[in-house]
């Protein structure tokens, strides 16, 4: 079991009730922001069903639908005050950021309601200018306006979560912000990867020729179903004559692009045929030189 899904296991079970905000001790209210924290190179989980938002309260401390409104455990911020509210619990949730090393999550404790409704949620908020994006085993009823659902119009990091959607509009920008191949190769989205490290040669624009600028190897989103399959064509151009991976070009700025791949299947770009067609580019060619 990976990292990130030990963690999504510890939110359903250990931790059936979590919200995520900065740790706080009985110093007067004064929060505490360290936490352990722990890298997440994945985002796993089963699917859940992300909040729609908190129930609304009315001036008379019950909702908007008549029931009697939860207690406000969110806005309390100690340990202490947290305790002296029977209705509530101090507990710890799980918290994730996005950056270039991919997803990265933490534990950091917070007060909960103690009887919690409805399934798992993802939500965010901004923090200092950054988002803090938490996940907790149930959907509160007490949280703030300055807290919103995660969805695929978030922060990255809640592609994180075992949450949000796969957000395949979301891939590319998700994928291309990671800068290691560890990061990149070990990138989930929902428990699936959903990026693959791969070397990209710009040939230029569209001509004969192929160009001498180096390689990039770079994170990409890719269609990883079948990585254990690698079927390249029999290539008949150029020097592809038992070239032993398939070829993918793509256009970018009037700029061709080339990669290879024997598994990973890169999404935005079109596999190079056996035979050169007027369809694809003559660059295909370049990667046998």
């Amino acid at each position: 079991m990976t990292l990130p899904a030990r963690l999504a296991s510890f939110v359903s079970t250990a931790l059936p009730a979590l919200l995520c905000l900065p740790a706080c001790g009985d110093d007067g209210g004064k929060t505490d922001e360290t936490s352990t924290t722990v890298p997440l190179s994945t985002t796993t989980g089963e699917p859940g069903t992300s909040s729609t938002g908190p129930t609304p309260t009315t001036g008379d401390g019950s909702s908007s639908t008549g029931a009697p409104a939860g207690p406000n455990c969110v806005a309390l911020t100690t340990e202490s005050a947290c305790a002296a509210e029977p209705d509530c619990l101090w507990k710890g949730v799980v918290q994730y950021s996005y950056g270039a090393q991919g997803c990265s999550g933490s534990i950091s404790n917070f007060c909960i309601d103690r009887t919690p409704n409805g399934g798992a949620s993802a939500w965010y908020r901004d923090v200092g200018g950054a988002p803090q994006v938490v996940e907790f085993g149930y959907t509160p009823d007490d949280l703030g306006p300055e807290w919103t659902a995660c969805s695929c119009d978030g922060p990255l990091a809640c592609l994180c979560t075992s949450i949000t959607d796969t957000c395949p509009e979301r891939l590319g920008e998700f994928c291309g912000g990671i800068s290691t191949s560890m990061g990149c190769n070990n990138a989930n989205v929902l428990g699936d990867p959903r990026c693959a490290w791969l070397s990209v040669s710009p040939e230029g624009p569209p001509d004969v020729n192929c160009a001498d600028d180096a390689q990039v190897d770079t994170c990409l989103p890719a269609d990883m179903g079948n990585i254990t399959m690698c079927t390249p064509p029999a290539y008949t151009f150029g020097n592809c004559a038992g070239f032993n991976q398939e070829i993918f070009w793509r256009e970018v700025d009037g700029v061709v692009e080339i990669t290879t791949a024997c598994g990973p299947q890169p999404l935005g770009f079109t596999r190079c045929e056996g035979d050169d067609t007027p369809e694809q580019p003559d660059e295909c060619k370049c990667r046998c030189l």
